[in-house]
């Protein structure tokens, strides 16, 4: 009696494997027969219907991606698609797919993952998705893995893609060692002193291609305020010289840290002042760091995250060092490539070894910046301060200022042979 009760259970549960099974093809029949008539709604409903009936299947799911895809709805396509891959990572079509999808919406790690989905199947990368990857992993600052990928899709037979896949390593690997010229010009109006300061530089040296992008250069410093003035009573709220140095410099890694030495002569530039060069030596480090990344899918808005520092030693003010950082954290309308408007909070602080109370200070506050194009800038900021340190009597510790900042910045290259030249890569 116990056989037969289990024969029959047994049956039943074939009975209802094969029920299941008989269940999920008609409705997957049915959603293409649907879909070949044109009826999206109907082959829609039929699709997740053979979801509900088996989860386990990837092909319902990559059918309802593609209906979203064609539907113009990309971000539900992205995820049909991930849950298609999910089910069945056997098919290199469907992670190619996913990849582009994602890149259409700017998620460009999980593209990333997309297409390394596409090496671990049978077929493996193929030279148009090691180009892709190229791309992607130079956005996202993976240069290593940005240059592998662009040195194999140049490998390919077809032009189409071996041709840009060639002109990106080579810009990957930078133009060698260049003649260069940059300059950075900041004038901007203190209303807290009412008091208009010109200051800029300018250098002209030579690069080295390599990872540290070692530079030798010759450097141009020019500060003058419209406050200042010297003789017996001296006024003084900014350096007011000129300075011609000699410099060399070091960029790890060719990361956002520059380390520097330069050593030359400062000029006064006040009246009344001893009309003599002074020795002008100075060593450091920089950082300059910026990132943006999209508010949302396909937003205009892009949030903005600017970090700058400087902590140098100089012989010239009683051999001190002086350190700034200054953090911004904003939102981006537009584009750099084009214009843009930036709004942003800011973060400032400044301190020394000497205990210079002028020099040790944190400042808040937050502004706009214009952005015209050409390496052209307009600042408006407004600032609230509090010297560190207790300031003489006669000045405030606590103070407010308004600062409008107008920059103009460039670097220009000249490399010392045609990058273009050589042997294919």
């Amino acid at each position: 009696m116990l056989a037969v009760a289990l024969l029959y259970l047994v049956g039943a549960s074939a009975r209802a494997q094969g029920s299941t099974a008989e269940r999920y093809t008609a409705a997957l029949n049915a959603g293409y027969t649907a879909k070949a008539r044109g009826d999206t709604a109907a082959a829609r409903l039929s699709f997740e219907q053979a979801i509900a009936t088996d989860t386990s299947q990837a092909l319902p799911h990559l059918e309802l991606g593609y209906l979203a895809l064609a539907g113009g709805d990309r971000t539900r396509a992205a995820d049909y698609l991930k849950h298609a891959v999910e089910r069945d990572a056997s098919r290199p079509e469907v992670h190619r797919q996913l990849g582009y999808v994602l890149i259409s919406l700017q998620r460009t790690r999980e593209a990333i993952a997309a297409f390394e989905g596409i090496a671990k199947t049978s077929r493996g990368l193929t030279p148009v998705d090691h180009l892709a990857l190229g791309y992607l992993y130079d956005d996202v600052g993976r240069e290593r893995s940005s240059l592998a990928a662009f040195k194999a899709a140049s490998l390919a037979e077809d032009t189409v893609v071996s041709m840009p896949a060639r002109r990106a390593w080579r810009v990957k690997q930078g133009p060698g060692t260049s003649y260069f010229s940059e300059g950075y010009l900041a004038p901007f109006y203190q209303t807290r002193f009412k008091n208009a300061i010109a200051t800029g530089f300018t250098r002209l040296g030579i690069e080295s291609g390599g990872s540290w992008g070692q530079a030798a250069y010759t450097s141009l410093r020019v500060t003058r305020d419209s406050k200042s003035s010297g003789g017996l009573q001296s006024r003084v709220l900014s350096d007011n010289a000129t300075m011609l140095a000699g410099g060399v410099r070091v960029r790890p890694a060719r990361g956002p840290i520059w380390l520097y030495a330069e050593a030359g002569g400062a000029r006064s530039l006040l009246s009344d002042s001893e009309n003599t060069w002074t020795r002008d030596i100075r060593a450091g480090g920089y950082v300059v760091l910026a990132h943006e990344r999209p508010l949302g899918n396909e937003s205009p808005v892009r949030l903005l995250t600017d970090l700058s520092g400087d902590v140098s030693w100089y012989e010239r003010f009683d051999k001190n060092v002086i350190g700034y950082l200054q953090l911004r954290e904003g939102f981006r309308v537009g584009s750099l490539a084009t214009k843009a408007v930036d709004v942003f909070a800011r973060g400032w602080v400044g301190y020394d070894s000497r205990a210079d109370f002028f020099n040790r200070a944190a400042e808040i506050g937050g502004g706009v910046a214009l952005r015209p194009g050409y390496g052209v800038v307009f600042l408006v900021e407004g600032i609230a301060g509090r010297f560190i340190m207790e300031p003489p009597a006669a000045t405030n510790r606590r103070y407010q200022d308004w600062r409008f900042t107008a920059v103009y910045g460039w670097r220009h290259l000249k490399p010392r042979h045609d990058p273009s030249a050589g042997d294919r890569p």
